[in-house]
């Protein structure tokens, strides 16, 4: 299960520095992107996170990724 956009895992995951090793390539990558630019215009913070949920309701190969978090 998917957690709600307002669930707080989502800024934690953008904002922390946190290894993802486990996680998919794919998930890295998107990851990494959403935590750079998020640094760098902290208001952005709230589309980040939308853009990260919507990778995982859409992406079912990657929400084993989301134990991770």
């Amino acid at each position: 299960m998917i957690p709600d956009p307002t669930d707080p895992c989502w800024q934690r995951v953008i904002t922390s520095e946190r290894d993802l090793a486990d996680a998919a390539l794919a998930t890295k990558i998107l990851v990494a992107r959403l935590r750079r630019e998020a640094r760098s215009d902290p208001g952005s913070l709230k589309a980040k996170i939308s853009e990260l949920h919507s990778y995982f309701a859409s992406n079912s190969v990657a929400a084993g990724d989301i134990a991770l978090f």
